[in-house]
């Protein structure tokens, strides 16, 4: 089952970071011309890799912690992945870290509202 999950939430990952370069959010920037789903889906797979070490490191170290907590952190993680996957990923960018942030609670909003997150 965490398997059909986490394809899910790579989809919709996927999806959410297309419609969002679409021109809803001006500070994102995703390929040019035919490439835009290609980097797209190169991104969603670099930022669900990077979160999915991260998330097994704070399980970790934060195997109690208050559920606002762990929502606070998971938002910094998050923006933080996107800032790191900006620099990996050629075509794509985010301008400043706080637009990370914007990007990164989109992402958690709409994975809480579809279940994908545990």
């Amino acid at each position: 089952m965490k398997q059909k999950s986490g394809i899910l939430a790579f989809i919709l990952s996927a999806i959410i970071l297309w419609i969002l370069s679409l021109g809803f959010i001006p500070f994102i920037e995703v390929g040019f011309g035919g490439t835009i789903w290609v980097t797209i889906l190169i991104v969603a797979l670099v930022l669900g890799i990077i979160n999915f070490i991260i998330v097994a490191i704070l399980r970790r170290l934060f195997k109690r912690g208050s559920s606002a907590f762990m929502f606070i952190v998971a938002l910094v993680i998050d923006a933080f992945a996107l800032w790191l996957t900006a620099r990996l990923v050629s075509n794509f960018s985010i301008e400043f870290w706080p637009h990370a942030i914007i990007v990164a609670a989109i992402l958690a909003a709409v994975c809480s509202v579809a279940g994908l997150v545990k």
